[in-house]
């Protein structure tokens, strides 16, 4: 599996649902982003995902391990504001 296997859209929309925090990190109380991404990704899959959508400015925060919280920008907020038709969201079997 690859980064670019894992499709963005569903991923800020998680994140945006959840409110203001997300992490990488399963076992603790804020949301998972991994929960948006297919079962079974890999974790350095995972963090490459993050890691390109912090790049295009569509998610902040941090992918070194010290945090592991993320959150949208404003252009991640302006990535969702669409019809909810246009945003195909898999279900990856849950």
């Amino acid at each position: 599996m690859q980064c670019k296997d894992i499709p963005t859209e569903p991923i800020l929309d998680f994140i945006g649902r959840a409110g203001r925090f997300c992490t990488l990190f399963e076992g603790t109380e804020m949301p998972c982003v991994r929960d948006a991404m297919p079962p079974g990704t890999p974790e350095k899959v995972a963090y490459a995902k993050m890691r390109s959508l912090i790049r295009k400015g569509l998610v902040d925060g941090c992918v070194c391990g010290c945090r592991g919280d993320f959150e949208l920008t404003a252009r991640g907020h302006n990535a969702i504001q669409r019809e909810p038709e246009e945003i195909t969201v898999p279900t990856f079997g849950y």
